[in-house]
């Protein structure tokens, strides 16, 4: 450390100490939270059993449709033609208009393994009825939701989750949902926060913090659902289905992570800008269910994330003579986050999102804070109406 930069730290006053103590605090805070929570999935991912071993459980793969008429005529020869896997898929039709019914009693005639039901008429929340008429009606022990706009499904993906459900003591096996990408700006922001949920989500079960943002592509097993009693109040919930049900049995020890390019799925949907928001309402709305210790742990989270930057600038500007000092930390930071998103990135097979998940994941807890304000503003607004 030459003397220009010693001098500098005897000449602070109380008042520029205190600044520089709370930005080196917050800069420690989130160094820990992207090496020990983002990074850590990197390690806990592979300890997982990779999918190329002999199934070891049979699994129930269910999943809801309403007016998927083209994506079942693409997708279930394939997820009915699997081989040497012992498994089952369970279809309940979500009232559909089309001819979605017709398609997947077409296929019942030919796979004895697929068992279809329906619901006869439009009901509010439907979507968890349909869920709950096919998790009664799955044969094993373990269930396995599917979306049906996935691009593929094929026999190393049913096969990695199969393998884990031997390990002892396991109960939710959580892999990684991808989307497509295509132009436009909103599918970027979409593919962005799902990237961000999900491995945040990783990030925090692996630090004993456990819950989920998604239910596509999680298994767990069903007995759990209904020790809880199924939805019960949680019905009248309209941003999210089992992933509230999901958060209530997680745990740290019984959750395997399996965050490879073998058990990913991709979904190939068109995404605009109620989508967008559609994520962020849902995430909202699963974080509110939470357990307030956990709550909590998110708020500390995201105060620290939001303090970081706005920290950076000021400090750098009202220390200005320290600026190599606070360079070097903001760079080191940054390489190692890119490091990290490189990684998991490649890992996850989820490409031209390596700069942009850095700006966004700086950016967009600004936007995010206003947006949960202004999403709980109108909540509250909608509850006040629903009273008059």
């Amino acid at each position: 450390m030459n003397k220009a930069i010693l001098e500098t730290f005897s000449q602070l006053n109380p008042i520029e100490w205190g600044l520089l103590g709370l930005f080196v605090f917050i800069f420690l805070l989130r160094f820990y939270y992207l090496v020990f929570f983002t990074g850590r999935t990197l390690f806990r991912s592979r300890k997982e059993v990779i999918a190329n071993e002999v199934a070891t459980q049979p699994i129930s793969v269910i999943f809801t449709v309403r007016n998927e008429e083209e994506n079942l005529r693409r997708i279930l020869p394939q997820l009915l033609t699997i081989p040497n896997i012992k498994y089952e898929v369970v279809a309940v039709d979500d009232y559909s208009l089309d001819n979605t019914f017709s398609v997947i009693g077409a296929f019942k005639q030919k796979y004895s393994h697929f068992r279809i039901s329906s619901l006869n008429e439009e009901t509010r929340f439907s979507e968890k009825l349909a869920q709950n008429i096919a998790l009664k009606a799955a044969k094993h022990d373990w269930i396995l939701l599917f979306p049906v706009a996935s691009e593929e499904a094929v026999r190393d993906w049913i096969v990695s989750f199969s393998a884990n459900t031997g390990i002892k003591n396991r109960g939710v096996l959580l892999a990684y949902t991808g989307l497509k990408a295509k132009p436009g700006f909103f599918n970027l922001l979409c593919r962005l926060e799902m990237f961000a949920q999900q491995i945040k989500s990783a990030g925090f079960i692996s630090n004993g913090i456990p819950l989920v943002y998604f239910e596509e592509n999680v298994a767990f097993k069903k007995q759990a659902y209904f020790d809880l009693g199924g939805y019960g109040s949680k019905t009248k919930e309209p941003f999210a289905n089992l992933e509230l049900m999901i958060n209530d049995f997680i745990s740290k020890k019984q959750t395997g992570i399996l965050f490879n390019e073998q058990s990913r799925l991709t979904k190939d949907i068109e995404t605009g800008k109620d989508d967008y928001y559609n994520l962020l309402r849902r995430s909202i709305r699963i974080e509110s269910y939470l357990p307030r210790w956990k709550q909590f742990a998110l708020a500390f989270e995201s105060l620290t994330s939001l303090l970081y930057l706005p920290l950076l600038i000021v400090t750098f500007v009202c220390l200005f003579d320290l600026w190599i000092i606070l360079s070097v930390l903001a760079g080191v930071k940054i390489l190692v986050h890119l490091i990290i998103m490189k990684i998991n990135q490649n890992r996850l097979n989820e490409r031209k999102i390596f700069i942009s998940s850095l700006v966004y994941d700086l950016l967009m807890p600004y936007f995010k804070m206003f947006y949960r304000w202004h999403f709980k503003q109108q909540s509250r607004k909608q509850k006040w109406k629903g009273k008059v």
